[in-house]
């Protein structure tokens, strides 16, 4: 298994992963820094906090991010709806010329 080397907040992690995984965890390493770079009030918390309040963060924007997504997709079925439904007035409308 490869061993990546990553740093947040100037603390350096020695980290096994499979094969193939490096990218992700060095595309994460960049974006928890970011995160940690965006709310700088965490930065004066024991190691231990910090990091829990940077899941907590992570975690709630993924939940916002879900129901966003549900959102859109219900947005998204009801305009499949309708253009099915214009689609079949427009097929038996052709059908009454014919």
């Amino acid at each position: 298994m490869p061993v990546v080397q990553i740093k947040i907040d100037d603390k350096e992690f020695s980290l096994e992963c499979g094969d193939g995984e490096e990218d992700l965890l060095r595309k994460a390493e960049k974006q928890l820094n970011l995160k940690l770079q965006k709310h700088r009030e965490l930065l004066t918390l024991p190691e231990a906090q910090k990091y829990l309040m940077m899941a907590l963060i992570i975690v709630g924007e993924n939940i916002d991010n879900n129901e966003k997504e549900k959102e859109i997709d219900l947005i998204f079925n009801e305009i499949d709806e309708e253009l099915s439904k214009l689609e079949n007035k427009l097929i038996s409308g052709s059908n009454k010329n014919d």
